[in-house]
């Protein structure tokens, strides 16, 4: 099984809360999927309030969680699960909820992180990863970061799926 561990802001749409999803990062999503026969599991904080819509029969009054999931449905993306939740949380959260989602699914041949963000404790994982930060500059030339799914990033992700990481994975496991 190969599997994609998806971050939401950053990602999908630019990294404010309240900024509109693009469908290019969809089309893009998409594009990996088809080229990997990946599943998506979401790593992102939207996990939590996006499964608990799933459990309560695709019911809320979060404007945000449904357009997220027309946005799915839109481009035929379907998500098979969430990593879980950790007690604590910061900047080390994230990679330890992967890794126990990842020790308690021995099928995994290999996995994609796809995230906006390279200040978590990655280590190991951080071959896995793709982060989605694009520099650009405005017309005053100062430095700004584009923080989406990109052309290149698909290219990054599709590598990483579609190489054979089973060993690395095993190393990683086995007592």
């Amino acid at each position: 099984m190969k599997v994609i561990f998806l971050d939401i802001d950053g990602v999908l749409k630019e990294e404010d809360y309240d900024a509109e999803f693009k469908d290019e990062c969809f089309a893009r999503l998409k594009k990996i999927i088809a080229a990997t026969d990946a599943q998506i599991i979401l790593s992102s904080s939207w996990r939590i309030s996006y499964w608990e819509f799933v459990e309560n029969g695709f019911q809320t009054d979060s404007k945000q969680i449904l357009d997220l999931y027309r946005h799915f449905e839109k481009y035929d993306i379907k998500i098979s699960g969430r990593t879980g939740y950790t007690e604590r949380s910061g900047p080390e959260s994230r990679p330890a909820e992967i890794r126990k989602w990842l020790a308690a699914e021995p099928e995994v041949e290999t996995f994609c992180i796809i995230d906006d963000d390279d200040f978590y404790c990655w280590k190991w994982l951080s071959q896995f990863l793709v982060i989605t930060r694009v520099q650009t500059n405005d017309d005053e030339r100062i430095t700004r970061w584009k923080r989406t799914l990109s052309d290149a990033d698909v290219d990054k992700a599709i590598e990483i799926l579609n190489r054979d990481n089973k060993g690395i994975i095993k190393e990683q496991f086995t007592p």
